[in-house]
């Protein structure tokens, strides 16, 4: 692996867990839930997680839509 292949996955997995720690803080459970859901909404909407945690961060979406179920 690169060393720039390298920087970007442990960027993006910081990204994750800055993402799932917000997701946990919303709604008060474990980090290791917020990244469940983030996971489950990424493959619900045909994304990958590391997207929808991007999105996240940068607040392009917010904590309940990605927690709260379209009905």
């Amino acid at each position: 692996m690169t060393s720039s292949r390298a920087q970007a996955a442990l960027s993006a997995k910081g990204v994750l867990g800055i993402a799932s720690g917000m997701l946990a803080a919303t709604v008060r459970f474990t980090p290791a839930e917020g990244g469940q859901r983030l996971r489950t909404y990424a493959a619900i909407h045909r994304q990958r997680p590391a997207g929808v945690a991007e999105d996240l961060v940068r607040r392009r979406l917010t904590p309940l839509t990605v927690l709260i179920p379209a009905p």
